[in-house]
């Protein structure tokens, strides 16, 4: 792990940050353990911000804490991968629905994510971090605040799962890119069908890169 250290953030939100990257760019398929003693050191922080900064990460599905044990960062298998994917497929779908009463400025906001996505693409986390933004607006506009909660567990598997396929993959970056305005070329059109067969195409996309299948 490489030393950091803390900017003008509180010292969790330093620990926070620094562990969000370095869980997001461990490989899916790989399980480990986070030591207290070793965050701390990594993060240039003391043991009392990274056990804030490990409660809010296990709030938010990054990770399991294990008595005795430790923070657990499991692996992500490919069986998880197809049903993360297809659980995507159903939420974001259902939420296009709501297409008709979308207003333009939140279609700009689309645009502006890509345009910020295009911006990132030698930064795989902020990359991955803007993609998981374009897809949770989208699920927001179906204003289902369950489904929403949902969609928002998965956050931690799409960023592992996401960063990994974007590091490996030439162009799966610029691949995104275009899978992503299709979408929204799709919603600018008002055509529910469309935006369905974008979203599909993307999410099959997106499995072919990570497990091959």
């Amino acid at each position: 792990m490489i030393q950091t250290t803390p900017t003008a953030q509180s010292q969790p939100e330093v620990a926070y940050q620094w562990m969000k990257s370095y869980i997001s760019a461990i490989p899916r398929d790989e399980e480990t353990f986070l030591n207290e003693a070793v965050l701390a050191r990594s993060t240039g922080t003391s043991r009392t911000p990274v056990r804030e900064a490990l409660l809010r990460l296990e709030a938010e599905g990054f990770v399991k804490r294990i008595p005795h044990k430790g923070a657990y960062v499991p692996p992500i298998s490919d069986p998880d991968v197809r049903a993360i994917l297809q659980a995507r497929s159903v939420v974001e779908k259902w939420a296009v629905l709501a297409l008709e009463s979308m207003p333009e400025s939140q279609l700009d906001a689309f645009q502006r994510i890509i345009d910020q996505q295009r911006e990132a693409k030698d930064d795989p986390a902020r990359f991955i971090e803007l993609d998981t933004e374009f897809h949770t607006l989208m699920v927001r506009a179906g204003a289902n605040p369950i489904l929403a909660d949902f969609y928002a567990s998965l956050r931690q598997r799409q960023l592992r799962i996401g960063v990994r396929a974007v590091t490996q993959e030439t162009d799966r970056a610029g691949d995104v890119l275009r899978e992503h305005q299709l979408i929204v070329d799709a919603l600018r059109s008002r055509s529910i069908e469309a935006a369905h067969q974008a979203i599909d195409a993307h999410l099959d996309s997106t499995r072919w890169a990570v497990i091959g299948y």
